[in-house]
């Protein structure tokens, strides 16, 4: 049997390196490509952490399921989590929040999803667990990526702890400076006098008059002083709350005594053409308190 010669293979072992290589330098090319934007976002992120960083009020953002994805470092500070990073991937539940407050913010949330709407509240609350209590001012919106699907919610708040604080004290301090504006001082225990100093608008008649008849039912006093010395200004607002505190007063069964009726103030009266009626009046408190025995008399004669 003639024996055949070998198959002749052809060298072509130089063209498969050669495409090989130019697979590989793409590759690499494609590498560097992806490195570089890479690079490029990572610096880009950090450029809008940085931006959201210095912006003066808390912020983060959670996906559909409330879990949080990110937040700034004001955020994190409130929460002495020590950098923004540490907030991702954890709930409220996680957070020391009490049950209630979590509930309440989840709620929120949630609503915010599936109303896609956004939410803003200006008395959030929430109190420590050392028993200290903080407001804060809010806004929740729906989160969005590029074509509008919806990923989670962005949430904003600021700390409006002071300013309740100060609204409260301003709110205190008006509160006294009313009680003192307004000061109804027992003589005896059948006499009162209350001495008026400043402007009278509609507002502080309306105090006077429920000053007045509070301590009447009070003490049951049978005479009740009104000194307005120190008004400034007689004009019909103010002699139409002199003549309602003394028909309310008679209602009670007392008496009302204004006292400190000026030539000016008795012109200005005269000049509107208000009638005060009943209304005893003295030029002075002292001549009025002077006078108490003729006045408790008249109130005999009148059958009180």
């Amino acid at each position: 049997m003639q024996q055949q010669p070998p198959l002749a293979i052809p060298d072509d072992s130089r063209a498969p390196t050669s495409d090989l290589l130019a697979r590989i330098a793409n590759l690499e090319h494609a590498l560097r490509e992806c490195d570089t934007a890479i690079t490029e976002l990572r610096e880009q992120n950090a450029q809008l952490q940085a931006v959201i960083d210095h912006i003066p009020y808390a912020i983060y953002w959670k996906d559909r399921d409330l879990v949080y994805r990110g937040a700034n470092r004001r955020f994190a500070a409130d929460l002495d989590l020590g950098a923004p990073e540490a907030i991702i991937g954890r709930t409220d539940a996680d957070l020391p929040w009490q049950a209630a407050e979590v509930a309440a913010f989840e709620a929120i949330d949630r609503r915010v999803l599936a109303t896609q709407k956004p939410e803003y509240d200006d008395d959030e609350t929430v109190i420590h667990p050392n028993g200290t209590q903080e407001w804060f001012e809010t806004y929740k919106l729906p989160l969005v990526d590029a074509s509008g699907k919806l990923i989670g919610v962005l949430a904003t708040y600021n700390n409006i702890t002071a300013r309740k604080r100060a609204e409260a004290t301003v709110d205190a301090q008006a509160t006294l400076l009313q009680e003192l504006s307004t000061p109804v001082i027992p003589i005896t225990d059948q006499v009162l006098v209350l001495p008026l100093v400043g402007a009278i608008d509609s507002r502080r008649a309306q105090q006077v008059l429920a000053a007045v008849l509070d301590q009447l039912a009070a003490s049951h006093a049978q005479i009740v002083f009104l000194d307005i010395t120190g008004v400034p200004i007689i004009d019909t607002q103010v002699a139409h709350a002199l003549i309602q505190t003394s028909q309310a007063v008679q209602l009670l069964g007392a008496r009302l005594v204004l006292t400190g009726i000026r030539p000016e103030v008795a012109q200005a009266l005269v000049g509107l053409g208000v009638e005060l009626g009943a209304i005893v009046t003295y030029s002075t408190l002292q001549r009025g308190l002077a006078d108490v025995p003729s006045l408790h008399a008249l109130l005999t004669r009148a059958g009180k």
